[in-house]
């Protein structure tokens, strides 16, 4: 019988949880809860700068390809200086170019892709067959810095390749 009376003692002191614990439990939830929101914005900001890159590196690839089928031009010199601008060009695909003129055309097509592709994407090529070439896209990343020399905004960013065709 005295077991019983102990028991029944027990359970009447037990009254349940307190306003006080509650706060505490919704507190730890709420930073539990802003700590996952912040993970998940710089995964999404880490995703987007990913996918950028990605693009670089295949408007690079598009560009070497391009010199690489227009060999002629190559030789010319007509790649060593494209700069950001779009130029007006003749529509190679439609009618007959010489290697200058694909030069051209492939200067106004890669660019435009750049554009499209990129926020404020651009793109330019220097250098000459003898030194090799160098690659640079840009493009503007909002709360990334860059670091791009020559570039207009601190949140431009670059991708720079060395290319011999």
């Amino acid at each position: 019988m005295l077991g019983h009376q102990s028991c029944g003692l027990q359970m009447n002191h037990v009254r349940g949880f307190s306003m006080l614990e509650v706060l505490i439990t919704v507190l730890v939830l709420s930073l539990g809860l802003l700590g996952m929101a912040g993970l998940i914005m710089t995964g999404m900001k880490s995703n987007t700068t990913a996918h950028y890159r990605s693009v670089a590196i295949h408007q690079t690839h598009d560009i070497a390809d391009r010199m690489r089928a227009n060999l002629s031009g190559v030789r010319n010199g007509s790649y060593n200086d494209l700069t950001t601008s779009i130029p007006a060009s003749n529509d190679c695909t439609a009618a007959e170019c010489d290697a200058d003129q694909m030069a051209v055309y492939d200067h106004a097509q890669w660019n435009a892709a750049n554009a499209n592709l990129l926020p404020n994407g651009q793109g330019t090529v220097s250098g000459d067959l003898v030194n090799g070439y160098l690659i640079t896209i840009m493009w503007t990343e909002k709360d990334r810095g860059g670091g791009c020399q020559g570039a207009v905004s601190p949140e431009t960013r670059c991708f720079l390749t060395r290319f011999s065709p």
